[in-house]
């Protein structure tokens, strides 16, 4: 059974794989470039799919951080620690939505 890349449920049922695979990476406050490692192929629910396909980002996220917050991933409350995350989140995500992906079977 496969995970979901973006919510980490089980029961991924899709392949998405970038034809232009964007390279993301992020920088701190005192310069240091740190790329975020994945090979741009994500394993989506039909859930994500749905959202991935929209390129609804915002609500991606939304259930990335709510099933973590089930899993009981501690997640700050809100502020910047939150807004930071997303960032994060999104800048990760963005690797499959910049990428013209084919979508596939698992």
């Amino acid at each position: 059974m496969s995970t979901c890349d973006f919510c980490t449920m089980p029961n991924a049922r899709w392949l998405y794989v970038p034809q232009d695979r964007a390279r993301v990476a992020l920088m701190s406050d005192d310069g240091v470039v740190v790329p975020l490692p994945n090979d741009g192929r994500w394993r989506a629910c039909d859930l994500c799919s749905d959202l991935v396909d929209t390129d609804d980002m915002e609500r991606l996220i939304a259930r990335a951080f709510t099933t973590m917050r089930i899993l009981g991933v501690l997640l700050p409350d809100g502020g910047p620690d939150l807004e930071h995350m997303a960032m994060v989140v999104m800048a990760n995500f963005a690797t499959v939505l910049a990428g013209r992906p084919t979508k596939q079977p698992l």
